[in-house]
């Protein structure tokens, strides 16, 4: 019986074993003799070993209890151990899938796997049993990894470059320079050949400036070798080689070229890496030590203003490279001394030391971080230069133990009491206008009337303390300006004279050849008296603007305010009656009466004038309060000539176009601004050319010359053109003024017809045709007919005032009208053509456009680019 009960539980064991084996080729999971028949999982690999670098494919089978193949699309999961001897990936329609999960197709799932460490690899397979959920059951196959090919490798000639002190550009064969080859291959092999194949990159890049590449024929405007350096990008590989050159710059350290690239077989990313060292020929002692200004303005203590200064320190070695952080294993030392030298005015130094510790004082030590250092200037409460030091040890970056070999630094801070010394009155040259209103056109194209308008001028003043910083934000400055009486508005001044005395520290002003009773009418209570001091030397505390309180005599007034005592020197100083002065007030102009300065101890107003005085005299200053004296503060000023300006561009215009020759004729002269108003005070120049043999005067000045008067505020000035001599081939009158120069034609014929004027700029108006014969005299009753073409989107068009024929002085008026001449980024132009009956002689009227955006006005108008 027990030899029965013995034989059966022996069958029982064999019927199990048998029961395990059902699991096909690599076995099954968690099948057993005592659970219902699953499916089945199988695996079989191409080859039982690969090299390194290399691929075998697995082919695993999934079948039903039955042995029929699983439904389609059973999730079957592929695991590499140990993980780091390859990558296992599954295989779909189209190749690769770069994941470790493929679906079965007909039972079967493929894999692919890439050994890449020597050793065994344990490939292990699993799906999931459909007809028991939680039931996975896998196989398992195990394959050898060899020793196999390198996929990407990189050569360089070197990898020690010296450091290139003197920035040499690159070229072949350079010793600042390592030539690099990159080789890219398959996991097959096979050498790889694709554009930007490998990408490349350099970290740090900063002590290298990076790679170059070869260079690129195609691109004939730049050299990729000797002109590009990279950072980072991408490399052509050719052949399975790439090339690429990596270069030094004038720092030592180590610098890393990364390469990455795809292997096509398995679409894994291979990487490879060189490091290469950049080495210095001299030691990294200290040997220059730069000290940097300190970060702002700096006063005195109680002047209200900022009374500490930061500024930087850095410690380079010979080649320009920060010296290394001072320590000596876990200890730090202080490698650079701050002082003082000098009289310190009260001040003190202040940082960190080696230590972490706080340290003030005349002297300090402080240690470098990347080669940096610095501290801060304390302000004392006496004004004056306060000179800082800073020194390093060449002999061993180290002043906790003395300086052996000092490399010295140093800066000058000014420390002030931020009381106003100087000002400097100054205009900008673009932008300085604002044309009133504002808002320059309401529609594109329009601009203000001429004689309703204004321009506002911007008017800057700087001012100082006395040891050259800025006062202090805040302080008052005000301005004021005169601009009458004058003989013709252009510099002549009636009450002034180069012999004004005044009284130092008093408020009495003499000037012996003054007319202060009636010249131009005569100075009075209220009138600005303004004296030019600094045009005389030692006499610049001069420099002033007063009010009169009262005239006692032609050359005797009071003022209402102590006159300074002109003892910049520490003496007073009496040089007599020898300044210049003018007296007077403002009738065309005003100014912001005053304004406060700004953190650079600048104060900006506006000073507004009509354009119908453009080119006129004013006298602009700009004051404020100095030092006490006496309990009343000094006056600094200053005090400046300058004119009602225009808005560029000038435009210059001549007429008549044409006048004739061996006769004497009129010729008028017009300066405009850029928006068509006249400016006055304008020098024009004369030349007569092209006369073969004949002669020239204007005004009786021969040849060439200027015109007897300056514009007048209208912009024009005249005068009367002579010739003799003149033959059939005629000759120019050559005219200028403001770099612009335009022609008059001499001619000798029948009849002459010209236009006054010739040129009209923004708008149309009315122009006089006359018609003459050729002794200049004026020719009645011909009849005038004109047409106009415009361009540039401009319409232009004209017609007679009357019946379009001369009268009694061969006279007869045309209107001419448009639309759309003045634009926002362009400008429109047109010609208009008059003629007499016959279309012999004529002549040509220009008008010209203006691009609102080109005139120089601030601000600019809507629609015009932000500059």
């Amino acid at each position: 019986m027990k030899v029965l009960n013995f034989a059966r539980s022996m069958c029982l064991v064999a019927s199990a074993a048998i029961l395990t084996a059902c699991g096909g080729g690599g076995g099954s999971g968690n099948d057993s003799g005592f659970n219902p028949p699953g499916i089945s999982v199988s695996a079989s690999a191409t080859s039982g070993s690969v090299q390194a670098g290399r691929t075998v494919d697995i082919t695993v089978r999934v079948t039903q209890a039955g042995g029929a193949p699983i439904v389609d699309g059973t999730r079957v999961l592929g695991a590499v151990s140990p993980a780091n001897i390859g990558s296992i990936v599954s295989i779909g329609p189209n190749g690769p899938t770069g994941n470790n999960e493929a679906a079965t197709v007909g039972g079967l799932a493929s894999f692919r796997f890439t050994g890449t460490s020597q050793g065994n690899a344990l490939l292990t397979f699993s799906a999931q049993d459909p007809s028991t959920p939680g039931r996975n059951i896998s196989a398992s196959v195990t394959v050898q990894v060899t020793a196999g090919i390198e996929r990407l490798t990189l050569e360089a000639t070197t990898t020690t470059l010296p450091i290139n002190a003197f920035n040499v550009r690159q070229f072949i064969g350079s010793p600042y320079m390592a030539e690099v080859t990159i080789t890219l291959r398959s996991s097959s092999g096979q050498l790889v050949n694709q554009p930007d194949g490998v990408a490349v990159s350099v970290n740090p890049v900063g002590i290298t400036g990076g790679f170059s590449t070869l260079d690129d024929p195609e691109t004939d405007d730049v050299n990729e070798f000797s002109d590009i350096r990279l950072g980072q990008g991408p490399v052509d590989v050719v052949a399975g080689k790439a090339t690429v050159f990596m270069h030094s710059l004038n720092f030592a350290g180590q610098s890393t070229m990364t390469v990455t690239g795809t292997d096509p077989d398995t679409n894994e990313t291979v990487t490879a890496s060189l490091v290469f060292n950049i080495v210095s020929t001299t030691t990294n002692l200290p040997a220059e030590v730069a000290v940097s200004p300190t970060t702002a303005p700096q006063y005195i203590q109680s002047s209200g203003g900022n009374t500490s200064g930061q500024f930087e320190v850095r410690v380079n070695d010979a080649i320009g490279q920060p010296v290394p952080n001072p320590v000596a294993g876990s200890n730090a030392f202080n490698n650079v001394r701050l002082e003082i030298i000098g009289d310190a005015n009260g001040a003190r130094l202040t940082g960190i030391n080696a230590q972490g510790q706080s340290v003030s004082g005349t002297a300090i030590s402080v240690r470098t971080i990347g080669g940096i250092t610095g501290g801060a200037l304390i302000s004392g409460t006496i004004p004056g230069n306060v000179l800082i030091r800073a020194t390093s040890d060449r002999a061993d970056n180290n002043v906790d133990n003395g300086v052996s070999d000092a490399v010295t630094g140093q800066r000058t801070v000014a420390v002030s009491d931020g009381v106003l010394f100087d000002l400097d009155i100054t205009t900008p040259i673009q932008g300085a206008i604002v044309v009133n209103p504002p808002d320059i056109t309401s529609q594109p194209g329009d601009i203000p009337p001429a004689p309703d308008a204004t321009y506002s001028l911007t008017v800057s003043a700087i001012a100082t303390d006395r040891l050259g910083n800025p006062v202090l934000p805040g302080t008052t400055i005000s301005f004021g300006n005169i601009d009458e009486p004058q003989a013709s508005g252009f510099g002549d001044f009636f009450l002034s004279g180069l012999d004004g005395n005044p009284l130092e520290g008093g408020v009495t002003f003499n000037a012996p050849g003054g007319a202060f009773t009636f010249a131009g009418g005569g100075a009075g209570p209220g009138d600005a008296l303004v004296l030019f001091g600094e045009d005389v030397i030692g006499n610049r505390d001069h420099e002033s603007a007063r009010r009169v309180a009262s005239v006692q005599t032609n050359t005797t007034l009071t003022v209402n305010r102590r006159f300074n005592n002109n003892d910049t020197t520490g003496a007073v100083v009496n040089s007599g009656p020898v300044l210049p002065y003018i007296i007077g007030r403002s009738a065309d102009g005003n100014i912001t009466a005053s304004g406060t300065t700004n953190e650079i101890g600048v104060v900006t107003v506006k000073m507004n004038y009509p354009v119908s005085k453009l080119g006129k005299s004013v006298v602009v200053w700009a004051q404020g309060d100095g030092d006490l004296v006496g309990g009343t503060p000094e006056t600094v000023a200053d005090v400046e000539g300058l004119v009602f300006a225009g808005v560029a561009p000038a435009t210059l215009s001549v007429f008549p176009s044409t006048i004739p020759g061996n006769a004497s004729a009129a010729v008028t002269a017009c300066v405009f601004d850029a928006l068509g108003s006249g400016i006055g005070g304008v020098t024009v120049g004369f030349a007569f050319e092209s006369l073969d043999g004949g002669q020239g005067d204007l005004d009786g000045v021969a040849s060439s010359g200027t015109f007897a008067n300056v514009t007048g505020f209208n912009g024009c000035t005249s005068g009367v053109a002579t010739t003799t001599g003149i033959t059939s081939s005629g000759g120019a009158l050559r005219i200028s003024a403001l770099g612009e120069s335009d022609t008059i034609d001499i001619e000798i014929g029948e009849l002459i017809l010209t236009a006054n004027p010739a040129l009209f700029v923004g708008a149309g108006g009315t122009t006089t045709l006359r018609l003459v014969d050729a002794g200049g005299n004026p020719v009645a009753n011909a009849q005038i007919s004109g047409t106009c073409t415009g361009s540039g989107g401009a319409n232009v068009s004209t017609s007679p005032v009357g019946n379009g024929v001369t009268n009694a002085n061969g006279e007869a008026d045309f209107d001419i009208f448009t639309s759309n001449l003045n634009q926002i980024g362009s400008a429109g132009e047109g010609t208009c053509t008059y003629e007499v009956a016959g279309g012999d002689p004529s002549v040509d009227v220009t008008i010209q456009g203006i691009d609102l955006c080109s005139i120089g006005v601030s601000p600019q108008p809507p629609g015009c680019p932000t500059p």
